[in-house]
């Protein structure tokens, strides 16, 4: 027991230690004050990790598990992490969070807790949240999450002086809370581009579908970076779960998909849209509910939401910013048919 003691307070330190270098190094040493919650603080709100209080359990992650509880000194509901990943990133996740708190498309940072084997993120739990399942979603709400997500993105990338690159954009990092507004959580990866500069080079990236294949091939990471993967979201979110995935593992069925056997994921994808006509490209459970009687209009807005898309990508066109297809978004979410003719 004295042993664990004395390997449990240099632990603590440690991880104390590394916090405050990355909240010196990402917030330019003027960050926003966060609390330092005690194991026993933690123990007690989630009655010792009890599967009761892990009332929302559908939040776990793959690196995560969320749990809910009050504090003494904190009646209103929190949120609590049990972050499973590196303690770096589990303190580039502290910091960043920090930062971008007070912003509506993120969760609210309450503070922390450094003294248990696995270290733990405590957010604001006052109203409901649960995880972002692409297939529950109508069109209307799909078009609005990714708005909210493109605004974070955007925020992350002009909102500081150095801008902040997130890097492993995908549906499992996206909360809803009870409004519908979508958050975006995790920040374990992110990264700053130097001042006067427009990327920086970062190895040990996680391979997955929304990877810009340059990064893959150069480690170089830009703002584009995150756009790329967004444009990838978007995608996600236009044809849906179940085919998305399909033609991950190359298993939709059309053997011109995968004509190519080293064809990236993006490619083909990009063969499955090509072809098609919208109806065809659209989630069909999404279509399905809309009792197969989608209007003029939402079948413009899904031609320009798939356009935007490509752009976003880079397989149309001069890649957006952030800012940019965050505005977009917002336009096709107010078109009107006679903006379509007009244009």
């Amino acid at each position: 027991m004295v042993w664990w003691r004395k390997r449990n307070k240099k632990l603590t330190l440690a991880r104390g230690a590394t916090l405050l270098e990355d909240l010196i190094e990402c917030c330019d040493g003027k960050f926003n004050p966060i609390k330092f919650f005690s194991a026993d603080e933690i123990i007690k709100a989630t009655n010792d990790f009890n599967e009761e209080s892990n009332g929302i359990s559908e939040l776990d992650e793959y690196y995560s598990e969320w749990y809910s509880g009050k504090t003494k000194n904190h009646e209103m509901m929190i949120l609590i992490k049990k972050h499973a990943n590196e303690e770096e990133t589990f303190c580039r996740d502290t910091a960043v969070s920090s930062m971008v708190s007070g912003h509506k498309n993120f969760m609210k940072l309450v503070g922390c807790c450094v003294e248990l084997k696995d270290p733990f993120l405590v957010y604001d739990g006052v109203k409901k949240h649960s995880k972002f399942k692409i297939s529950e979603q109508p069109w209307k709400r799909r078009m609005k999450i990714a708005e909210d997500i493109a605004t974070a993105l955007a925020y992350l990338h002009t909102a500081f002086p150095r801008p902040f690159v997130y890097r492993f954009l995908c549906p499992w990092k996206i909360l809803l809370d009870e409004d519908g507004v979508a958050k975006l959580n995790d920040f374990s990866l992110c990264v700053s581009i130097p001042q006067g500069e427009t990327f920086v080079n970062v190895e040990g990236m996680p391979i997955f579908g929304s990877m810009e294949s340059e990064y893959l091939k150069t480690n170089v990471v830009s703002e584009k970076t995150d756009v790329f993967a967004f444009g990838m979201l978007m995608q996600h979110l236009l044809v849906g779960e179940d085919r998305f995935w399909k033609i991950w593992v190359r298993e939709e069925g059309n053997s011109e998909v995968y004509e190519d056997d080293d064809d990236s994921f993006q490619v083909r994808l990009f063969k499955f849209m090509e072809k098609r006509g919208i109806k065809e490209i659209a989630d069909p459970k999404m279509l399905e509910e809309m009792c197969c009687d989608s209007s003029e209009l939402e079948l413009c807005q899904m031609n320009a939401f798939l356009m935007l898309s490509h752009r976003s990508i880079g397989f149309k066109g001069e890649v957006p910013t952030a800012v940019e297809v965050a505005k977009e978004l917002k336009k096709i979410q107010i078109m009107t048919l006679s903006t379509v003719v007009g244009s």
